[in-house]
């Protein structure tokens, strides 16, 4: 065999390794009928080319391409100014609806990131093919970071600042507890106490009495003896000694005392 032949072979060899290997990663799959879509963000959150795409954990596509667009808005009007192109799956396509949500996610705590994709009512419409969508902004990690660095910041200066106001309030605080635990103990010396219980037990005697006798003053009978002081009271208002002093006479009860 010629030395061209080998070599040709060799290369031909390697090229069919190369297409084997892609294609066991999945960079390349020529036999796979995949959907695309346009998710636009304005932090990608170190989402990159290649990453991965899950619907409910599983993986069913890759990003495709990432493109910037300063330009760009969404249907709302918001300027948005990165374009993510994904490829997704067949079997996945039908559960991604209008209503999907599209976020950035982290695989572990120091994992890779990819783009999940939270499944759709099946009362929703599907996507097609090359359609847009917004996606959620992931958190700024660093600026959270920097702003909870700035927030420890002011704490302890305000602290500094008011160092002795803070000790005095502690000290406040706990002069509080300190009573409020004498106190307790106080009290439960005294409900030890016999006299004390014996006069919280007639008090509580005084109260049912008067809770029946003012539950007595609301029956009807009590009601008729209102009535009838009430005539009678008022049967007397008009009288005055002139006329008690004649009726006296009249009546001769002078005479018959004496």
């Amino acid at each position: 065999m010629k030395v061209e032949t080998k070599v040709g072979l060799l290369f031909v060899g390697s090229v069919i390794l190369l297409v084997v290997f892609a294609y066991v990663l999945g960079i390349l799959n020529p036999f796979t009928n995949a959907y695309e879509l346009n998710v636009t963000y304005n932090y990608a959150g170190g989402l990159e080319e290649g990453s991965p795409v899950r619907v409910m954990g599983i993986k069913v596509g890759k990003v495709k391409k990432i493109v910037f667009d300063p330009q760009q808005k969404s249907g709302t009007g918001e300027e948005v100014k990165l374009r993510v192109l994904i490829n997704v799956e067949k079997k996945a396509w039908s559960s991604i609806r209008k209503d999907s949500r599209f976020f950035i996610n982290l695989a572990g705590v120091i994992g890779e990131k990819f783009l999940e994709i939270s499944p759709g009512n099946t009362t929703e419409t599907e996507f097609k093919s090359g359609d847009t969508i917004r996606g959620e902004d992931p958190p700024r990690i660093d600026q959270l970071i920097s702003q909870s660095y700035g927030l420890a910041g002011k704490i302890l200066e305000l602290v500094e600042k008011n160092k002795g106001n803070v000790t005095n309030v502690i000290d406040q605080l706990d002069r509080l507890v300190t009573n409020f635990n004498k106190t307790l103990a106080l009290l439960e010396k005294t409900s030890k106490n016999k006299e004390v219980a014996h006069l919280i037990d007639n008090v509580i005697k005084i109260s049912d009495d008067v809770v029946y006798l003012t539950g007595a003053m609301r029956g009807k009978k009590a009601e008729e003896t209102y009535t009838l002081v009430h005539k009678l009271l008022f049967r007397l208002e008009d009288l005055d000694g002139p006329a008690i002093r004649k009726f006296l006479q009249t009546e001769g009860v002078k005479a018959r005392i004496f």
